[in-house]
């Protein structure tokens, strides 16, 4: 099998895979099922979601709640893993936060200042962008950590995707901007500006909200200034990770006309930021009936209904569906030019437990 045909390279070689698309093609299971090929490969892989189905969870036994950010090994692989672990973890976002403030600050009287402000504690897990942002960050420390050959990351759906994909740009530009730097002046020059530019707004919001939100805001920010040095240092090396030759992204699809689209903006967004791209997953793909023999075609124009019937219209709707599935994938295999395309038939089940990511694992890397 060729190397367009699997994942078997980035499987052995990368350092990082990102796989990102539309919702409900399967994604969280391709990215199990990579992390199940890469520890059959005799690597130690940790698979991280940021999926809000949580759907890792399931196939992997991990538990809900804060335990489940915890890297949790996966114990009841098959045997011939060798040396090879995989383990799994669901991102929490006010976890990796918190752990972020105390790696960056000073002391733990800083730390401690920045975790028990109101507005941190409001913003956190929930803020735009927080866990797209967070889930970038818990990808550089298991990365950095040294305990990792491979770690492989489950995004969000692909709208979400792009959010992640940007995060640390965005976090570096949030940084720079003037109504940061006001916020995390001194007290004499953020008086001086709010008391110029922002007396009404800021009335208006004592008003709505009480004093204290206001004194919140601005103590929330005037600490995170604290650590800004090692937060903006850390969005540029994943910034620059995320587009190394140790970093590569997959694709999931199915062949539905709406998540080709949505799969295609995607590619086209990898492309335009140069981010490494392996390839594409097409999952759920219908099967091709075989072709009417003259007998059948002969018996079907005597029918006018009966179960004989129906299963001659049946035949003809799966026809329609399949070829039409099978136009838009050779469409994006056009697009995505010169990379892995694996396409996978649907399963009569959902791929629920280990022993389906195994058998889909070998689908992946061309051990059919």
């Amino acid at each position: 099998m060729s190397d367009l045909d699997s994942f078997e390279g980035p499987i052995a070689d990368a350092a990082l895979i990102v796989t990102c698309g539309p919702g409900g093609v399967g994604k969280t299971t391709t990215a199990a099922a990579l992390g199940v090929a890469a520890a059959r490969a005799g690597r130690r892989v940790v698979v991280v979601t940021v999926d809000p189905a949580r759907r890792l969870a399931d196939a992997l036994g991990l538990e809900q709640g804060a335990a489940a950010d915890a890297p949790h090994r996966v114990t009841n692989l098959p045997d011939e893993t060798g040396d090879g672990e995989l383990w799994a973890l669901m991102l929490d976002a006010a976890s990796t936060f918190d752990r972020l403030v105390r790696e960056q600050t000073a002391s733990a009287k800083q730390a401690d200042a920045i975790l028990e402000n109101p507005v941190y504690r409001a913003i956190s897990g929930s803020l735009a962008g927080a866990q797209e942002y967070m889930a970038i960050e818990r990808l550089h420390q298991l990365h950095t950590s040294g305990e990792w050959d491979l770690v492989i990351v489950d995004t969000p759906p692909s709208r979400h995707a792009i959010d992640l994909l940007e995060a640390p740009d965005r976090l570096i530009g949030f940084l720079s901007h003037p109504v940061y730097r006001t916020l995390t002046a001194g007290q004499r020059a953020f008086a001086k500006v709010t008391n110029a530019a922002a007396s009404m707004f800021l009335w208006a919001v004592r008003r709505l909200a009480g004093p204290q939100i206001v004194e919140d805001t601005v103590e929330f920010f005037r600490s995170l200034a604290n650590i800004e040095p090692g937060l903006r240092q850390r969005a540029e090396e994943v910034s620059v990770l995320l587009r190394s030759d140790d970093a590569t992204f997959v694709v999931v699809s199915s062949p539905r006309a709406e998540a080709i689209g949505e799969a295609e903006h995607l590619i086209g967004a990898l492309r335009d930021g140069d981010f490494p791209f392996a390839g594409v997953v097409v999952n759920l793909i219908h099967p091709m009936p075989e072709e009417l023999t003259a007998a059948d075609r002969a018996a079907r124009a005597d029918l006018d209904d009966g179960p004989l019937a129906d299963h001659f219209a049946w035949h003809d709707e799966l026809t329609e569906l399949a070829t039409a599935e099978r136009e838009e994938i050779a469409a994006l295999a056009d697009l995505a030019e010169d990379v892995a395309v694996v396409e996978l038939p649907l399963m009569p089940v959902d791929v629920h437990d280990v022993d389906g990511l195994v058998g889909l694992a070998e689908k992946l890397t061309g051990h059919r």
